[in-house]
This record gives structure tokens, sequence and C-alpha cells, in this order.
């Protein structure tokens, strides 16, 4: 396969992280506005939100539906215990609030990240 090839491809699952992305990026700017439930995970200074499993399986469930056969690594759900590896496999890379310690105080100075890994590539 040429790069004309996977341009396409490519292109496509950009353009679903980037509605994805947005979707999400509704759902938080909502929640900055409310109380939140904050827990920590590996450290006092990690924080995780309701708002944070919640916006990592939105962006999950969305990509999982269009595209069934890729992989998928997240913050929260690693954190959690599930078990990631990174394969060669096609593999969605979520951090669902990317600033959660911004978030728990309001500050909305935070980002939706998302990447996409082919053969171990970014």
């Amino acid at each position: 396969m040429t790069s004309a090839d996977n341009a396409q491809p490519l292109e496509e699952c950009m353009e679903v992280a980037v509605r994805v992305a947005r979707r999400a990026g509704q759902v938080i700017q909502e929640a900055v506005k409310h109380d939140k439930c904050v827990s920590t995970k590996s450290t006092a200074a990690d924080l995780v939100t309701e708002t944070d499993h919640q916006v990592e399986e939105l962006i999950i469930s969305t990509l999982r539906d269009k595209y069934p056969s890729h992989r998928f690594i997240g913050e929260e759900s690693s954190a959690a215990g599930e078990k990631c590896f990174l394969t060669d496999s096609p593999t969605w890379i979520i951090d669902p609030i990317d600033g959660t310690c911004n978030f728990v105080h309001s500050f909305p100075m935070v980002a939706v990240s998302i990447g996409f890994a082919v053969k171990k590539e970014v």
C-alpha cells in the first residue's frame, strides 16, 4: 500500500476524532460549571472525576461503533487496572480531560487528547 492509499482512511479517522473531541468538549464545558465528584488515582495529586470517566466512555464508544476492530488505551481505564498493550493494530490513545486538576478547580483550560497509532507509530 502506498502513502496515497493510506491517506483517505487516516483522514477519515482524523475527522471522526475531531468530531468526537468536540462532543466531549461540550460535555466538559457544561460539567466545569458544576460540583465535581473527585477521587485520586496513584497519588494525591493524580485526580480523576466522574466526568473523566463519562468523557472517556463517550469517546471510546463512539470510536468503537465506527471502528470495531481498533484497540483502545484510555487513561482512566488503564488507571482502573484495565490491561492495555500497544500493538501493531490500529490503536486510539485517549486522555479524556487533559488537565483534570484545572477542571476540578473550575478553571476551563483543559483539552481532550486523542491519539491514533498504527504499527506503534502515532
